[in-house]
């Protein structure tokens, strides 16, 4: 018994290990998304990404990366990509808000009612708050909008 569960713990590490490898300071939404190093993407080896190229590494809007507007993006403006807009955002617990929202959205208009908000109980609680076009509903924009600046 002692052995399958030293086997296990190994088995677990070994599959966990690329979480936990060296992301050279890149911002935590773009360490789920890219799909090859900055190098591997740079194909004409000129140190920067132009918009094709990026698009290899990651999905984030290029023009928003693009900080200096010059039309290609260093390793270092590629690394900030995400590191505002989603810090410590975890895409998991995203999509599982995302779910709740749709599900208590009972007309399925992508607004919640007031009503319809009582099924989720922070929303619910903040309503007026988080309805800033203070239309009597709230998005899902103005929800997510909401929670990340309660944070």
């Amino acid at each position: 018994m002692k052995k399958l569960y030293i086997l296990a713990l190994v088995a677990l590490f070994a599959e966990a290990g690329p979480a936990f490898a060296n992301h050279d300071d890149m911002g935590e939404h773009c360490k789920m998304h890219t799909k090859v190093s900055f190098e591997t993407a740079d194909k004409d080896k000129d140190g920067t990404l132009d918009r094709e190229e990026a698009k290899l590494v990651c999905s984030e809007n290029f023009d928003h990366m693009d900080t200096d507007k010059n039309g290609t993006l260093t390793k270092e403006e590629l690394n900030a990509c995400g590191r505002h807009k989603h810090d410590g955002h975890d895409d998991k617990l995203h999509q599982k808000r995302t779910n709740e929202f749709t599900a208590a959205d009972k007309d399925n208009d992508g607004t919640l009612t007031k009503e319809e908000a009582k099924k989720l109980n922070k929303v619910y609680k903040n309503f007026d708050a988080i309805d800033v076009d203070k239309d009597g509903t709230v998005d899902r924009d103005e929800v997510h909008n909401f929670m990340h600046k309660s944070k």
